[in-house]
């Protein structure tokens, strides 16, 4: 008879080299479940070794069982925290002292193999970085990073999320047993491995994650090496299910959250692009805090890309003063928190700075090169190498004595890079996986800027960020910035402002669980700048809908339109004060995060599988209903992403209240134009 391990939620049947899991108030089972590890181009499963399950009982209710084994091989650690159905399991590969002569080269842990009979019809994708696609596609195959839920149609749940992102990408691949119909049962295959190889897709700025390469990693004796932690529950609350799972990633991870002032402000990439200049910086600094006076925490002033001399030579460039202290001082003299961007992976070849006086700290080639990414024809800083990690020390060092209070760190993924390329990457050190490096480079920039810098990550891999950053983007670039758009946008044909702001929409409302439980997520920036002669431009309700997923998300909210050029009816968006009413962060929990927000309907509909899975992709699986609380009272967004009228009946709650962009009173009917958002305040408090 096989043992078992069981709360009041879950119950785990061990069998021989395998186990069942199953779920009975969920009505949903997973199993027989088998791990295995592929070695030396062989795959060895968890049967192959002979071993056996020991059990652990704790005083505080936890059980933890274990397949050991005394040989070269593949264990498991399975955890059952009391009063919860999270199942925790750790897989591991060892290799033993007895081991052969031969090397054991070590190319990925499958975490799980497991077949389920839930009858899966929308599943959760997230992306590997800042700059991937998120969204909810249908049952379709395929596979997601860090974590992913399988959601019937009755609302059942099968979710999955890794614990952490130390030194493996985890990944949850998906594979239907029919790929017709509505739905369907079928097999989850999940991964530790190398981090993905990002392939452009012709025609935009968005590209497709990639297949994982071999790890490669070379094993001594005794050696065991550990997949990440991966945390997996059912439920019938979707929703509630992936929170429940991200806050527990969050608080295995440290995450870091900010309790600073909120960062609100101004930035300057969408205008300007490289052109910016101090005066710019000093004009638009004076024109927001002249504005938003009343508005105590819209005053931060942060310069993008376009200071610097260059990537890798991180000092100001003949349009800046050589102190930036100078400008710091100017904008805090304004009444203003100054902010910077930097890109400390990135190396500009053949340029100035590192590529010039240190091209040894950057990754290197089997010809002793530095090795040139393909995406964005750079050079990559190396953060196992121990000078290039004193330099990102020093470097977050300046920027906090230059006096900023919030730096943007870009290009991070660059950190992370395995040998999964079809030229082979060489390391300072070589048994480091691209991970265990990004990781590495983060904390020697952090201890430099210290506890008092907002960090904000761009272009990062989500997962791995947390604990290091205060905040991270959720989508890609929202546009070309304005100065350069004759030159081309993020997708060639057809581009519109609009399809930049719905490709940020769903990957914000994809990725709702991340906020305040890993980091604040960064939905992007609000622009107003309108012109009915151009397609890129933005109408009334466009930069509504902007404006309202930033103030919903709760993260950092950034203007980024040449303020001093902004006409009246521009304005008119940006200086609605129910608008920033929202903005305002009043109860306790509200002051440190902001209060979560929710797409309601996030798994209502999906992106089919033609849809592409680049971020500027344009599908119909956009939530229609976002939810948060501000001042302990419900706020509610409609949004309408279609081309017909929207008729919505708002919650009793709702009757009354001054609809926040039209300042109409709301009724028992609540018609939303194609296009468009509405949003409104309840009366209740919800405290």
């Amino acid at each position: 008879m096989n043992e078992i391990i069981a709360s009041a939620n879950v119950a785990i049947e061990l069998g021989s080299g395998f186990f069942t899991i199953n779920w009975p108030q969920a009505e949903i089972s997973l199993g027989p479940v088998v791990a295995a590890a592929v070695v030396n181009g062989h795959e060895v499963s968890l049967t192959d070794t002979p071993g056996k399950w020991s059990i652990d009982n704790f005083e505080n209710g936890d059980q933890i069982a274990s397949w050991q084994v005394a040989d070269s091989g593949v264990q498991v650690k399975i955890k059952i925290r009391h009063g919860e159905s999270a199942v925790e399991i750790t897989t591991s590969y060892r290799r033993a002292n007895n081991a052969s002569s031969t090397k054991s080269r070590l190319e990925a842990i499958c975490v799980l193999r497991a077949n389920t009979e839930l009858r899966v019809a929308r599943r959760l994708v997230e992306g590997y970085d800042s700059w991937a696609y998120a969204g909810v596609r249908t049952h379709a195959a395929g596979d997601s990073c860090w974590n992913s839920a399988l959601v019937a149609e009755d609302g059942r749940t099968l979710a999955f999320q890794a614990l952490s992102a130390q030194r493996f990408c985890t990944r949850i691949a998906w594979a239907p047993q029919n790929e017709g119909g509505e739905d369907s049962s079928g097999q989850v295959f999940i991964t530790a491995g190398s981090t993905p190889r990002l392939i452009a897709v012709d025609g935009t700025w968005g590209y497709r994650v990639g297949e994982s390469g071999p790890l490669n990693l070379q094993l001594g004796d005794n050696e065991t090496v550990f997949a990440e932690t991966l945390a997996i529950d059912a439920g019938r609350d979707a929703v509630a299910l992936v929170e429940t799972l991200a806050a527990k990633a969050g608080k295995d991870r440290n995450a870091r959250l900010w309790t600073g002032r909120p960062i609100q402000g101004w930035e300057s990439w969408y205008h300007y692009g490289f052109t910016v200049t101090a005066t710019d910086v000093v004009d638009n600094s004076a024109e927001l805090l002249a504005r938003y006076r009343k508005r105590k925490d819209i005053d931060v002033v942060q310069i993008d890309d376009g200071w610097q001399s260059a990537y890798g030579a991180w000092w100001p460039n003949e349009k800046f003063p050589t102190d930036l202290g100078e400008l710091t001082q100017a904008i805090k003299t304004q009444g203003g928190r100054p902010g910077i961007w930097i890109a400390p992976f990135r190396v500009e070849p053949n340029s100035l700075g590192v590529a010039t006086d240190n091209p040894d700290w950057c990754l290197q080639t089997n010809e002793g090169v530095p090795w040139r990414e393909e995406r964005h024809q750079t050079w990559c800083l190396d953060a196992t190498h121990p000078s290039a990690l004193r330099w990102l020390y020093d470097l977050g060092e300046k920027i906090k004595t230059w006096g900023f209070v919030m730096a943007k760190i870009d290009f991070t993924y660059l950190a992370a890079l395995d040998n999964s390329y079809p030229e082979p990457i060489v390391r300072y050190e070589p048994h480091a996986t691209g991970l265990e490096a990004f990781r590495l480079g983060w904390q020697a920039l952090v201890a430099g800027l210290g506890d008092d810098v907002y960090t904000l990550a761009c272009g990062t891999p989500t997962l791995p960020v947390v604990g290091l950053a205060h905040a991270n983007r959720v989508g890609h670039d929202l546009a070309m910035p304005r100065v350069f758009q004759k030159i081309g946008h993020p997708v060639d044909q057809g581009w519109t402002g609009a399809m930049g702001v719905r490709a940020q929409a769903r990957n914000a409302a994809a990725r709702w669980a991340q906020h305040s439980r890993w980091y604040e997520a960064d939905p992007e920036v609000v622009m107003t700048w309108s012109d009915p002669t151009n397609l890129a431009a933005y109408d009334t309700e466009t930069a509504r809908i902007m404006a309202t997923m930033a103030a919903l998300v709760g993260g950092p909210f950034l203007l980024a339109d040449d303020l001093c050029a902004l006409t009246k009816t521009e304005r008119a968006v940006i200086e609605n004060d129910r608008f920033l009413d929202l903005l305002v962060r009043s109860s306790p929990s509200e002051m440190k995060t902001g209060a979560p927000y929710r797409p309601i309907d996030i798994f209502a509909r999906a992106d089919k599988p033609e849809v592409s899975e680049h971020v500027y992709s344009q599908g119909d699986g956009l939530a229609e209903t976002w939810t948060t609380t501000r001042d302990n009272r419900l706020v509610v967004a409609w949004f309408n992403w279609g081309d017909s009228l929207r008729l919505v009946k708002p919650a009793p709650d709702f009757v009354g209240a001054q609809e926040v962009w039209t300042g109409e009173e709301i009724g028992a009917d609540l018609s939303v134009p194609p296009g468009a958002v509405r949003v409104a305040q309840g009366a209740s408090d919800r405290s």
